[in-house]
């Protein structure tokens, strides 16, 4: 793995962050997400709550309520604190995609998917949702599965859902040395329809080392 996809806890954090920033806002539930995450943590509570408050919040039947719970369970994960790996294996296997989603993300940056973690994201790349999907490959790229996450990834490529594109790009963007099976794709990527897929496939494959530059620039001058 090159230095921009090593998985070291504190930048792992500051990814995950880094994904909810770029998220775009689209109701009050991402509003307050995104606000939550300002506040502090404090010992073995995150947002003000342990891990076990957090996990009974998951069972909320309030959508926000849910999503704010897979955002600080997601977290607390990625710093290791104590509890916070049980409440993201029962996330992954929540019934609301918005949940499955986050957790898989939150996954992506851990410093390692042990089991049960690993099996519970390998039964999410059958997932119904092709974002959930993507995720789940993104964190078991390199692992015992990444044999079948890659293959997603693929896929994914050729979804007629131009977000679904993008969120591809993005995992081959981060899982370096593994992206390598996908380069075709990639490649491919970069004549997409929307400018921001090709954008970011033109920066995977400047990391592979499979371009000159990560710029449109770079097309037709020994670019591809």
């Amino acid at each position: 793995m090159n230095p921009l996809a090593t998985r070291q806890t504190h930048n792992g954090l500051a990814r995950f962050r880094s994904v909810l920033a770029r998220a775009r806002v689209r109701s009050a539930a991402f509003a307050l997400i995104t606000v939550a995450g300002c506040l502090p943590a404090l010992g073995d509570q995150h947002l003000g709550r342990t891990p076990e408050q957090w996990r009974a919040q998951l069972r909320s039947s309030v959508g926000v309520e849910r999503l704010l719970a897979a955002r600080a369970i997601g977290e607390m994960a990625v710093l290791g604190l104590d509890g916070a790996r049980a409440g993201l294996l029962e996330a992954l296997g929540h019934s609301d995609g918005s949940v499955r989603y986050w957790a898989a993300v939150a996954s992506a940056e851990m410093p390692d998917v042990e089991q049960p973690l690993s099996e519970a994201l390998a039964g999410l790349l059958q997932d119904e949702l092709p974002e959930v999907r993507v995720q789940a490959a993104r964190a078991l790229a390199g692992s015992e599965h990444s044999a079948e996450a890659i293959a997603v990834l693929r896929r994914a490529f050729d979804h007629p859902n131009r977000g679904v594109r993008l969120h591809a790009a993005h995992a081959a963007d981060a899982i370096g040395d593994d992206a390598r099976a996908l380069t075709d794709a990639l490649r491919k990527a970069v004549g997409d329809s929307f400018d921001y897929v090709q954008r970011v496939a033109r920066h995977a494959l400047w990391q592979l080392g499979a371009r000159s530059c990560p710029y449109r620039s770079c097309d037709g001058k020994g670019g591809r």
